[in-house]
């Protein structure tokens, strides 16, 4: 063990799953998700994870979708282990790890032969549960209409059209074209990120802290992109 003033460093080995991604599917992702953790709930619950992707078509909306799907799960998901470049982009800008090939100790799961297995029960799994699923909106929010999510993050699986808005307490992520406003950190969360799939919005704002576009950069427009705070100003970055 590593000494220092103020922290202790142990290196540890822990139970860590890899889940291979063979489809960009997102919705037979999800199914078989949700038919994974209904088999063996105590197994997963809160498990960390790693997204191995195998898939050649995957990209960084996929990704995003994905992340979503396991935190619903209440799969931690801590990093990637991928070659493509726009994935690795996305992952170090999402605050994940980056994992090599040839990690040791990590349990293997493959969606597509995970067996099925007697369920568990558990006591009380929900007894030290902290986190809070996002609003989920599966309809496009049409111009002059409003989305709202409080306490929690905000996903948007149709498009935002113009004039139309989505408010969100904590981050936002819209896996469609933006034509509209969105507004993430409503409550003063610095912390929270937009992240857009094709990006031709009116407005962004994050923590009160907006930029309006009369005109989209060409380097933004049409494009996935990622937005943060730094530095007290409003971050953009395609990926």
């Amino acid at each position: 063990m590593e000494e220092y003033s103020c922290i202790e460093i142990e290196h540890c080995v822990e139970s860590i799953t890899s889940i291979k991604i063979l489809s960009n599917n997102t919705e037979l992702l999800q199914e078989e998700i949700n038919v994974l953790i209904s088999k063996s709930p105590d197994k997963y619950f809160n498990k960390p994870i790693i997204i191995d992707v195998h898939s050649k078509s995957f990209q960084a909306n996929d990704l995003a979708v994905l992340i979503e799907i396991l935190a619903q799960n209440e799969l931690v998901a801590i990093g990637v282990r991928t070659t493509k470049q726009e994935l690795i982009d996305f992952v170090r800008f999402s605050g994940l790890a980056v994992f090599s090939h040839n990690s040791q100790n990590i349990e293997a799961t493959n969606l597509d032969k995970a067996k099925p297995k007697v369920p568990k029960l558990s006591p009380d799994p929900h007894k030290d549960k902290v986190y809070k699923a996002p609003i989920i909106i599966a309809n496009q929010v049409t111009s002059n209409k409003q989305a709202h999510a409080e306490d929690c993050d905000l996903v948007l699986l149709k498009p935002v059209m113009l004039d139309g808005a989505a408010i969100s307490y904590g981050s936002i992520s819209a896996y469609q074209e933006v034509r509209g406003k969105l507004f993430a950190g409503t409550s003063g969360d610095t912390k929270a990120t937009i992240f857009i799939h094709s990006f031709k919005a009116q407005l962004i704002s994050i923590a009160g802290v907006y930029k309006k576009f009369d005109s989209i950069p060409t380097k933004l427009f049409e494009k996935s992109v990622v937005i943060d705070l730094f530095e007290g100003k409003l971050r953009f970055k395609a990926v």
